[in-house]
């Protein structure tokens, strides 16, 4: 695929609209991210071993309802940033943090991660979960090795492509998911070498993901009807067709999740 854009990108703000946060808090609870709450503890735990910081102020891409940022606040005793372009998830972030009393230390900021209102060498990590496949990569990793201090570690997972993908791959992720791309492992480390990070782990984390991914409750025909109820049948097939797409093509061994770890230079 090598980051050629397909058919034009679904509006992410269509996606992450209330039917969905609705539909996804089942399974993914406020982390909202592939492998849920454990996907953040094992990249905290990576992190770690690579000098993410204790304290400071941590920046997170795409923060979305705010689970991974309360998660980095309460661990790591810092302030986190929490940049996101969605006014419905900062209200969910900001009503969350304050009701576990970390609300002066996770601070939403309203505004694309593609140009970020922050100063240059400004703050001392970075953190991301899943969210810079619907933005436009070279972009947002220029932007936070920009604001990043000297020796900052970003941290982070992204959804990838495991091989080449087809137009015709991408013509049934792109209309589902607002990829604009997604980008090989290889890639990706390209694309931090010539940001200014020094890479220190780049791990494909698909078979652990998958080793965990929980079956069908047993509920959830009963669950199915209920939201149908609430928000039409149509929604519930729309819900149904991101995940189902996205399944193919990862069953395939052709789509997954990637850790990175790198430092600003």
């Amino acid at each position: 695929m090598d980051g050629k854009v397909a058919s034009e990108p679904r509006a992410v703000a269509d996606i992450y609209d209330e039917p969905w946060v609705a539909w996804t808090l089942r399974t993914a609870g406020t982390h909202l991210h592939p492998g849920r709450e454990l996907a953040t503890v094992q990249l905290a735990e990576r992190a770690i071993q690579f000098g993410f910081p204790a304290g400071g102020k941590v920046l997170e891409v795409a923060s979305a309802l705010g689970g991974p940022a309360r998660f980095v606040a309460r661990h790591f005793s810092a302030t986190v940033v929490c940049l996101d372009m969605n006014p419905l998830m900062q209200n969910a972030l900001r009503a969350s943090a304050w009701a576990e009393g970390l609300g002066l230390r996770c601070l939403p900021v309203l505004a694309r991660s593609e140009r970020m209102p922050f100063a240059d060498c400004s703050l001392d990590a970075a953190w991301s979960q899943d969210a810079m496949c619907h933005m436009d990569k070279p972009a947002v990793v220029a932007e936070v090795s920009r604001v990043l201090k000297p020796g900052a570690v970003f941290a982070f997972t992204d959804w990838i492509a495991r091989q080449p993908l087809s137009q015709e791959d991408m013509d049934l992720l792109t209309p589902l998911w607002g990829f604009p791309s997604l980008l090989r492992p290889a890639e990706y480390v390209a694309l931090l070498d010539g940001s200014g990070f020094e890479l220190l782990l780049a791990e494909d984390r698909t078979p652990t993901l998958a080793a965990f991914r929980p079956g069908t409750p047993w509920d959830q025909e009963l669950f199915e009807h209920s939201f149908g109820q609430r928000w039409g049948e149509a929604e519930v097939a729309r819900q149904r067709a991101p995940g189902e797409a996205w399944q193919t093509l990862a069953g395939s061994g052709k789509t997954g999740v990637g850790m990175f770890i790198a430092r600003r230079r």
